[in-house]
C-alpha cells in the first residue's frame, strides 16, 4: 500500500519534480446564475436561489475564476480533477457559464480533465437541467463517456482513478446523497478488481467524513460513506478526492482529501505521486 504523507503549506509553491505525478484538485464553484422561469418557483430552484442570495453571494468571487489557470500552469499538473458542484441551482445557463470559466483549465490538462457531479449539479429532476448536467459532464470528461455510465474506472499511465456517482435530485429539505442499489454493486465490483496501476483513487463529490473524522450529519452525509471509509482502510484504494465541504481539510484515516471551495475561499489542493518510493503527499492551497 502505497505511503501517505500529509502537509498542509498555504501560499507557497512546491517545487516540481517531474519524476512524479501531480493531480491538481479543485470543487465546489457554487456558481449563481438562476432564473424562475419554467417551474423554477416550483421546485427545489427556489429554495436554492434564496440560499445563494443570502448566503453565498456574499463570499462568491466569481471573478478569480478567470484567473484561476494561470495559477494552476504554474504548478505543472499532470492530472485535473474537479469534485464536484459546479452549479448552485443546477441551471443550463449555470453549466454554460461553468464550460467557459474552465476552458483554459481544460486547454492546460487537455484530455487529463476529470469531473463528477456534486448535488447542486444534479438539483431537480427538471429536463432541460438534466439534460445541461449531462451535456457539461460529457464535454468536460473529453467526450470519453456519459453520465450515466458512472461509476467506471480510468486507467492512466500513471494511477486508477474512480469515478463515483450518488448525486441525485433529492428533497428540499436534504443535501445529501445514496448510490442506488445498481450503482453501489458497481462501485464494489471496482474496488475488488485487482489493480493494475500503484495507485488508486476514487474521486465522490461527497466526503465519507468531517474535518473532525466525524460522520456528517444526516442532512448531508451519503448513505454509504461508512462503507467507502472501511473500503479506505482495507486498501481498496489509496485515496478519496471529495469536495462538499467548503473549507479545505485532509484526514488520514481514512485518507481523504476535501478540496474546499474553489470560488468561495481560493482553495485547491495538489497531490503528488512518486511511483519510485510508492508515496503520496498532499497539500492545500490557497488562489490568494
Amino acid at each position: 500500500m502505497p505511503y501517505y504523507a500529509l502537509q498542509c503549506p498555504r501560499n507557497q509553491l512546491l517545487q516540481t519534480d517531474r519524476s512524479m505525478s501531480r493531480i491538481i484538485h479543485f470543487s465546489d464553484l457554487h456558481l449563481g446564475l438562476f432564473s424562475l422561469a419554467g417551474g423554477a418557483c416550483f421546485d427545489k430552484r427556489l429554495l436554492g436561489a434564496f440560499n445563494q442570495l443570502l448566503r453565498r453571494r456574499h463570499r462568491l468571487d466569481a471573478a478569480r475564476m478567470r484567473h484561476v489557470a494561470e495559477v494552476f500552469a504554474s504548478y505543472e499538473a499532470d492530472y485535473y480533477i474537479c469534485s464536484g458542484d459546479l452549479c448552485g441551482v443546477g441551471t443550463p445557463a449555470e453549466f454554460a457559464l461553468a464550460q467557459e470559466l474552465l476552458a483554459p483549465i481544460l486547454e492546460l490538462a487537455g484530455d487529463n480533465f476529470y469531473y463528477v457531479p456534486g448535488n447542486h449539479d444534479a438539483y431537480v429532476k427538471d429536463p432541460r437541467c438534466q439534460k445541461a448536467l449531462a451535456d457539461c459532464f460529457y464535454r468536460l470528461n473529453r467526450g470519453r463517456f456519459q453520465l450515466d455510465e458512472l461509476p467506471l474506472l480510468q486507467l492512466n499511465s500513471e494511477l486508477e482513478i474512480i469515478l463515483g456517482a450518488a448525486c441525485k435530485p433529492v428533497p428540499f429539505y436534504c443535501s445529501g446523497a445514496a448510490y442506488s442499489q445498481e450503482q453501489w454493486l458497481r462501485l464494489q465490483a471496482l474496488l475488488e478488481q485487482p489493480r493494475q496501476k500503484t495507485f488508486r483513487i476514487l474521486v465522490e463529490h461527497f466526503p465519507c467524513l468531517d474535518a473532525n473524522g466525524a460522520a456528517l450529519s444526516w442532512r448531508r452525509r451519503l448513505k454509504q460513506a461508512e462503507q467507502l471509509a472501511q473500503a479506505q482502510l482495507e486498501g481498496k484504494f489509496d485515496l478519496m478526492l471529495s469536495g462538499h465541504i467548503h473549507r479545505a481539510y485532509l484526514l488520514d484515516r481514512p485518507r481523504l482529501c476535501c478540496a474546499g471551495s474553489l470560488s468561495l475561499y481560493g482553495s485547491f489542493a495538489l497531490i503528488d505521486f512518486n511511483q519510485k518510493e510508492a508515496s503520496i503527499n498532499c497539500s492545500l492551497h490557497q488562489l490568494d
